[in-house]
């Protein structure tokens, strides 16, 4: 299992559109992941798990993957949270 901290950098926080992409991205790996934000365990192939997560922008989360391609979903998924051109 491999974990990193990473500040959420998507403008208008975990709305449809990057939790579609997240999701998208998360999904595509054998490895389980999942978002830790606060007391909160998030199922990242979940895109309304993660809508409803309210993880908005400057938010830290700690990211889990768990699995033969789990550094991958890590670089992945975390590419993604930092990513400041996604837009709404």
């Amino acid at each position: 299992m491999v974990e990193r901290k990473v500040k959420v950098a998507i403008p208008c926080g975990m709305h449809i559109r990057p939790a579609g992409i997240v999701s998208h991205t998360a999904t595509g790996f054998e490895s389980e992941s999942k978002i830790i934000f606060g007391y909160h365990v998030i199922n990242t192939a979940s895109i309304l798990n993660l809508v409803a997560s309210g993880i908005q922008c400057g938010d830290v989360v700690s990211v889990e993957c768990d699995g033969p391609d789990e550094q991958a979903a890590l670089d992945g998924i975390t590419a993604v949270l930092q990513d400041s051109t996604i837009k709404q």
